[in-house]
């Protein structure tokens, strides 16, 4: 049996500050947040391709260095100097700047989304070419999904994490629920999330 791909990253707990003149970074540093269920993983890490999307989409397993987690819901937060995330169990993952080549990218309309994943819910805007079925192209792409606009939360806690708007990677094999609304539905579920959960 083959041993599956992993992705191995090397997380910072602090953004760059670099006081060295001459110092000029060789890769650039994003920020990095993952959502498994009850707690998140964050720190910092050097994009080795142009995407986070396609790194996440080519491996099987994170492997993750210089870890710091946080347990949700009035957890404790914890270091580790590594750990193995599957994506299999990955919910979604927060995509900081700088965004992926502006050359590789098409004309789209965007779709506004409510994804409900485990604990999570997550919302924003899901991306299209004209004339393309956005689910149809939702499921024609591999399991990790690009959101823009987008936000988290997380069903206990409710406001903890609407305030982390950005780029939103949903991974949609773990959703069960996804749903094309209106521009008034996701503004609404914003003001109340916990009221989609039902």
């Amino acid at each position: 049996m083959a041993e599956p791909s992993r992705l191995c990253l090397v997380l910072e707990r602090v953004s760059e500050e670099v006081h060295e003149p001459e110092f000029v970074a060789t890769l650039p540093l994003v920020g990095f947040e993952a959502f498994v269920t009850g707690s998140r993983v964050f720190g910092w890490v050097r994009l080795d391709a142009d995407r986070l999307t396609d790194m996440l989409n080519a491996h099987e397993e994170l492997q993750l260095a210089n870890v710091l987690v946080e347990h949700l819901g009035g957890g404790a937060t914890v270091t580790a100097d590594e750990a193995i995330v599957r994506r299999g169990e990955l919910i979604a993952v927060r995509a900081g700047n700088p965004r992926g080549d502006a050359g590789r990218r098409e004309p789209t309309l965007t779709h506004p989304v409510i994804i409900e994943s485990g604990p999570y819910l997550v919302a924003g805007h899901l991306h299209a070419a004209p004339g393309v079925d956005p689910m149809t192209r939702m499921r024609g792409r591999g399991p990790m999904v690009p959101l823009t606009g987008a936000w988290i939360a997380y069903r206990p806690g409710g406001d903890d994490l609407r305030d982390r708007v950005g780029t939103i990677i949903v991974n949609q094999e773990l959703a069960t629920r996804i749903e094309l609304v209106t521009e008034q539905e996701l503004a609404e579920a914003r003001q109340s999330p916990l009221a989609i959960f039902g």
